[in-house]
């Protein structure tokens, strides 16, 4: 279902570079693979082991690997079918495990991201997700979290509140990250040198498709009778009616590297 949002199976928004072509869509999808990659602070002679907590179909992974053939990606999902197919197409180490919970070694990696998945970790703080980025880190290891957030723990008008719980239940998600909870957290895990990015106007552009995209959506589930499409579709609908509430809502990029030291285990 996601070729209807995606060719290239990219299931993420875009980031919008000025000078861009807003009415293509992938391109800007490939530009937040490029953002991502940029955080990360990757050069082209250096080998090192990177993590993606979350890989979809692998489409970030496959993007890294084209501009950076050094790397040593390891992707991990909780969807059997999403990380069996990116592992079909992509010559990486992908593992079918919830991310909260990674059977490998402390320290094993040097970098690791986080594209729009950390929001289907449990809480508003994401303990548990930083928790284990910490453990997997090796000391001044990056750490890259791209995704929606709570700006603050502020309750929710009523409308907003309505249509972000029926945005949770149909992205099957837990709950947004609040921003500065996640922060203080990520300081109690031991990471420092934070940077927070706001997105939303870059990311904003994405959102002028998903009209077109519901509409394809919602005609292949009449003929299908797939509910994978409905839920898809309605999913990219509360988002985009989500998107008038900025003053609750943001899409932030979030880059931070592991200390020595960690404050609370």
């Amino acid at each position: 279902m996601y070729q209807f949002w995606s060719k290239n199976r990219n299931i993420h928004f875009g980031y919008y570079r000025w000078g861009m072509n807003p009415f293509r869509l992938e391109g800007m999808l490939e530009a937040m693979n490029d953002f991502v990659a940029a955080q990360l602070r990757l050069k082209l002679d250096t080998a090192c082991r990177i993590l993606d907590m979350g890989c979809g179909y692998g489409a970030t992974v496959r993007h890294l690997l084209r501009s950076h053939p050094n790397l040593d990606l390891v992707g991990v999902g909780k969807d059997e079918g999403q990380v069996k197919a990116a592992a079909a197409c992509c010559q990486a180490t992908f593992l079918v495990v919830n991310f909260e919970g990674i059977p490998l070694p402390d320290e094993s990696f040097d970098a690791a991201y986080g594209l729009e998945s950390f929001c289907f970790a449990k809480g508003h703080s994401k303990v548990e997700v930083l928790k284990e980025a910490a453990r997997l880190l090796r000391q001044d290891g990056a750490l890259v979290v791209i995704d929606g957030f709570h700006r603050n723990n502020d309750d929710l008008p009523l409308p907003a509140r309505f249509l972000y719980e029926k945005a949770q239940k149909a992205w099957g998600m837990d709950s947004l990250p609040v921003l500065d909870v996640f922060l203080k957290t990520l300081e109690k895990q031991g990471f420092t040198d934070v940077v927070v990015q706001d997105l939303s106007w870059r990311m904003a552009p994405s959102l002028l498709h998903v009209p077109r995209v519901c509409l394809r959506l919602f005609f292949a589930y009449f003929r299908s009778r797939d509910a994978n499409l409905l839920a898809y579709g309605k999913a990219l609908m509360f988002t985009l009616l989500l998107a008038p509430f900025k003053m609750f809502f943001g899409y932030y990029a979030v880059t931070c590297r592991k200390s020595a030291v960690r404050l609370e285990i």
